[in-house]
């Protein structure tokens, strides 16, 4: 339900992720960037496990859009689709803020730019310079360091979800006015050049959202276990709100996440009982590929009961690593949502068994998604994919609906 960048922590495969990731992207010809954070160069830097919580909430914003590589070498680097330079501007704005530095962190070398199309080899060799920086100087003694760490700590360091705020969270949910918490975003056909043609909304609750609306400084992910809790309470919710059409315009062509477990309880009957009949062939129920694969057998049991009723199943998660290791046939999905990445062209023309499930014509039921690279509509459309969804088609769809008014 959520995507944030994340911080690699294997001291040994940290420099090798970053730079394996870098020849995958510069492969693609995408107009990617870095951004490299010579964080050694702070003054009263915090230690580094806060460090790396802070330029990670820096750069949630971007979601998808940017990745973060944390190094051993006190060195940060965000790798970022260059149409969202300006964004990462932004996000460099709030890291200054947060870390209370009043410097030009562009102009003393602490942060700096490189195009990765054309000065790969520079960034490789600036990532891979040892530092050598005097870090017990006046400036940066370990007392500061240590005064600067707890300061620091205590704005950024989220907490752990307990049993206890978990059962606050649930309190409010079932009283609170729950449409302010959904979001939407579309699912479009494209085909060349065409302009986006909305096939329906994906109606989900933004995480982030609700944990800065209710409980700031936790981190909601942090225990799987209370999280999958918690997200069964957002299914009831979520199907309160739509059967109810609390929001006014749910009436058809959307989609909904939800447990596997939700479809078999007493409040997904509720919601089928309130819903129109004839309504139901538009609706499509997104599970989750790890949800799916934790108990194969009700999955099966519940897909087919929802099929039954006339809604579509969405398998949702699919990233490119996973292609190989999944027999399409068996989960017998209406529709399946791919996650796009910069090695998606490489990986699908080198793996025989994704291709010759494209030749059995089930291309349709494909839907590319999280995408911000206009290079993935091009690349979908050369294999037959035709369903997208991202940032970007979001962007193109309010577009072209400016341009009608």
């Amino acid at each position: 339900m959520t995507d944030n960048p994340f911080i690699e922590h294997n001291e040994n495969r940290k420099s090798k992720l970053l730079f394996d990731y870098i020849n995958q992207i510069t492969k693609s010809k995408a107009p990617y960037s870095a951004l490299l954070l010579r964080l050694y160069k702070l003054q009263n830097q915090p230690l580094n496990s806060v460090l790396q919580q802070i330029v990670a909430d820096a750069f949630a914003p971007l979601g998808d859009n940017s990745k973060v590589f944390y190094l051993n070498n006190d060195n940060a680097v965000i790798v970022f689709n260059t149409i969202h330079k300006d964004e990462i501007l932004s996000c460099l704005v709030k890291l200054k803020f947060s870390l209370q530095n009043d410097t030009d962190m562009q102009k003393t070398g602490i942060a700096q730019f490189y195009d990765l199309l054309s000065q790969t080899e520079d960034f490789k060799k600036a990532v891979s310079i040892p530092v050598i920086a005097n870090k017990t100087s006046s400036a940066n003694t370990s007392e500061q360091r240590e005064q600067a760490h707890n300061a620091i700590y205590k704005r950024h360091l989220k907490k752990e979800l307990s049993p206890e705020m978990l059962a606050k969270v649930q309190k409010i949910l079932s009283v609170a006015d729950f449409s302010s918490f959904i979001r939407r975003q579309a699912v479009c056909a494209i085909i060349g050049k065409s302009v986006p043609q909305r096939v329906y909304d994906e109606v989900y609750v933004s995480i982030p959202d609700l944990r800065e609306m209710l409980l700031p400084d936790v981190d909601l992910t942090s225990n799987p276990w209370l999280f999958w809790a918690l997200s069964e309470t957002l299914d009831r919710r979520v199907l309160q709100t739509v059967s109810r059409h609390d929001d006014g315009s749910l009436l058809g062509n959307f989609s909904i996440n939800i447990n596997v477990s939700t479809i078999l309880s007493d409040d997904f009957m509720y919601f089928d009982d309130n819903i129109n009949a004839s309504m139901r062939s538009s609706v499509v129920l997104e599970l989750q590929l790890m949800d799916i694969f934790s108990d194969i057998k009700a999955y099966q049991l519940a897909k087919t009961f929802a099929q039954a009723r006339g809604y579509k199943v969405c398998i949702d998660g699919i990233t490119v690593d996973k292609l190989n290791y999944i027999n399409k046939s068996n989960l017998n999905c209406d529709l399946m949502k791919i996650i796009w990445h910069p090695s998606f062209a490489d990986i699908i023309h080198e793996d025989k068994h994704f291709t010759d499930y494209e030749n059995k014509s089930e291309r349709a039921k494909i839907i590319l998604c999280r995408i911000d690279d206009p290079k993935a509509v091009e690349i979908g459309n050369s294999i037959g994919i035709n369903l997208y969804q991202g940032r970007l088609i979001q962007r193109l769809l309010s577009q072209n609906s400016s341009l009608k008014k």
